[in-house]
C-alpha cells in the first residue's frame, strides 16, 4: 500500500467512490508542479461550480426573468481574470455568480443577487398576506363566539 493509498484509506467519511475519485485525481496530478496542479484544480472547481451551482435558485427553477439556460462565455487577459477572481472572492462569490451579477447589473441596472433578494422578499410578503387572510374564523357551529 503506497503512502497516498494509506492516507486515502484513513478518510473514513468518504465513500468508496469518493476515495477512488480522490486516488485518480492525485495520480493524475502527481507529474505536475504544485502551481500547475493548483491551476488544474481551480479550473476543475470552476467547471463544476458553473455546471452544478446556481446559488440562489435550485436547478430548473426560474430566476427573475425565467430559467437560467444560456451560458455566457468570453475571453479576457490573465491579469483581468486574476483581479476579477480576487474581487469575486472578496465578495464571497464564485466566479460564475460574479459574472452573472456583472451582466445583470449592466443590462438591468441591478445585480442578479439583488433581483433574487427582491423576488424572495416579494414572495415572502405575498405569503404573509395570504396567511393573514386565511386565519380561521370562530363560528358558533365550531364552538366559537363568532366575529
Amino acid at each position: 500500500m503506497t503512502d497516498t493509498t494509506k492516507r486515502i484509506a484513513q478518510l473514513a467519511h468518504l465513500s468508496k467512490a469518493q476515495k477512488a475519485a480522490l486516488g485518480a485525481v492525485l495520480n493524475a496530478l502527481q507529474e505536475l508542479s504544485p502551481d500547475e496542479a493548483q491551476e488544474v484544480l481551480d479550473h476543475a472547481l470552476d467547471h463544476l461550480a458553473a455546471e452544478d451551482q446556481t446559488p440562489l435558485f435550485a436547478r430548473g427553477i426560474a430566476g427573475p426573468f425565467g430559467k437560467l439556460d444560456t451560458p455566457a462565455k468570453t475571453w479576457i487577459d490573465s491579469r483581468t481574470d486574476e483581479l476579477f477572481r480576487q474581487k469575486a472572492a472578496a465578495r464571497r462569490q464564485d466566479v460564475s455568480s460574479a459574472q452573472r451579477d456583472c451582466i445583470y447589473a449592466w443590462v438591468h441596472g441591478k445585480t442578479y443577487t439583488v433581483m433574487v433578494a427582491e423576488k424572495a422578499l416579494h414572495d415572502a410578503n405575498a405569503m404573509d398576506i395570504r396567511a393573514q387572510m386565511a386565519v380561521p374564523f370562530e363560528g358558533s357551529e365550531f364552538g366559537g363566539h363568532g366575529r
